[in-house]
């Protein structure tokens, strides 16, 4: 089987390519108003049979919620099928967003609405702010010609606005965007590692590949379109710095202050800031390449000499490291479109200025893929190198909120192991929602679901 990319959206298979981004969120205050909506649109989708990087002009995607369905009129019959997860919505436990913690759900979208008003998001991609307050104003006179109303997520009235900070770096200074599946759109030969389509799109569920809905009807309506789950992140550039200057000294006392800062840095995260991983490069940002991704942990690195257990890119994709046998899905894969937004922090305090990372991640199963990542990332518990005690986080994306966990970063080493203590919460949750990403197919029954 061949997967038709002109009935996928962009997005899903591509990366943008584009230096900036504005994403509107909207709530349907009636369903034929939210039909015809949807239905204006669709025509402006970017869709996967052509790439961004080749083409000049804005691109859209697009998502719904389950709620967003509902406010269509799209049958009940048909909404009963979808993925748990998605009809539920994000829930603070599986995500680790502890209420009472910085994450907490209740202080989501800065209280000016809920994630249950959240119908449909346009992501608006561009090469200039001209061109992107050119398609900002046609989806908003789309939106208003139809009765829609746009949610601003900010007290001060502003939007969410992603801005590339060069090098396709984030806040905290690392290249991201590095290590992403390698997904395979048909059935023919595969190359080693490839990830099955049916890991990200939905319609064509198999048992080895299930996916929600699963047959009939409501499998045909949702048939080359994927779940993702749109995420606010603020990152604490400030504290993250402080956090380097001291604690990197105290950990890496024969080094230079700023050489300690940076190992500190590169053995939060298993890469250096540069991208080079640190299985491959564990003293020195050099000798490999900064987009290195086919190495593996379980022979050159078992016990996290090189790069920590606990680093980030060895918790959310720990390659070939043995896992327990209760993880009988493998390592959950998925894919990431994330944008930084926010200018840069440009001195050692805090601004105050709202900066971090508006993150994409796309997939097929949210249970098992999307819940079961952030599961790994507040206590890893899924795999025989943590021991009995586990107790450790993602040293640098966990909640420290989370109950019975140890804020540590352990960093093993020939002279024994060193304990790096008091790891803050780098990042807080500002708002989520779990989106359908509509094919071409499906956005066309959505506009005339009523």
């Amino acid at each position: 089987m061949q997967v038709d990319l002109s009935g996928v959206q962009a997005l899903i298979v591509h990366r943008m390519h584009r230096p900036i981004s504005r994403h509107l969120l909207f709530r349907f205050d009636d369903s034929a108003g939210g039909r015809a909506f949807v239905g204006e649109l669709a025509p402006r989708v970017g869709m996967a049979d052509v790439d961004p990087a080749v083409t000049v002009d804005p691109v859209l995607g697009v998502g719904i919620t389950f709620s967003g369905l509902g406010a269509l009129g799209v049958a009940p019959d048909l909404l009963s099928q979808f993925d748990a997860v998605y009809k539920t919505g994000p829930q603070a436990a599986p995500l680790g967003d502890v209420p009472g913690s910085r994450s907490d759900p209740a202080g989501w979208w800065e209280r000016r609405f809920t994630t249950r008003d959240v119908h449909f998001i346009v992501h608006c991609h561009a090469s200039s702010d001209v061109e992107l307050d050119e398609i900002t104003t046609t989806v908003r006179d789309i939106g208003h010609r139809n009765r829609v109303t746009e949610l601003i997520p900010r007290a001060d009235g502003t939007v969410l606005e992603g801005r590339s900070l060069g090098d396709s770096r984030v806040h905290f200074g690392y290249r991201d965007g590095i290590s992403q599946p390698d997904v395979a759109w048909d059935d023919g030969p595969r190359r080693t590692g490839q990830l099955d389509f049916r890991r990200i799109l939905l319609g064509y569920s198999t048992p080895e590949h299930s996916s929600a809905p699963g047959i009939g009807p409501a499998a045909e309506l949702v048939r080359g379109s994927a779940y993702g789950m749109f995420r606010w992140i603020y990152q604490d550039v400030a504290l993250f710095h402080r956090f380097l200057g001291t604690a990197g000294p105290r950990a890496f006392p024969d080094l230079p202050p700023s050489d300690a800062a940076e190992l500190l840095a590169a053995k939060l995260v298993g890469r250096w800031r540069d991208g080079v991983p640190l299985v491959l490069s564990p003293d020195v940002p050099t000798g490999a390449s900064s987009t290195a991704n086919d190495f593996g942990y379980r022979d050159p690195d078992p016990a996290g000499q090189r790069c920590p257990l606990s680093a980030h890119i060895r918790v959310v994709n720990p390659r070939d490291q043995p896992l327990d046998a209760v993880v009988v899905d493998g390592v959950p894969r998925v894919l990431r479109r994330g944008v930084p937004y926010g200018p840069p922090l440009t001195g050692p305090d805090d601004d105050g200025v709202d900066r971090g990372l508006l993150g994409l991640f796309l997939c097929a199963d949210l249970r098992r893929q999307v819940y079961m990542l952030c599961a790994w990332i507040n206590r890893n518990d899924f795999s025989p190198v943590f021991g009995v005690s586990r107790r450790t986080q993602d040293a640098l994306a966990g909640n420290r909120a989370i109950s019975g966990i140890r804020p540590v970063l352990q960093i093993p080493g020939p002279r024994g192991e060193l304990t790096v203590d008091g790891l803050p919460d780098f990042l807080t949750t500002k708002g989520t929602a779990f989106f359908l990403y509509p094919g071409r197919a499906t956005l066309a029954a959505l506009a005339t679901s009523g």
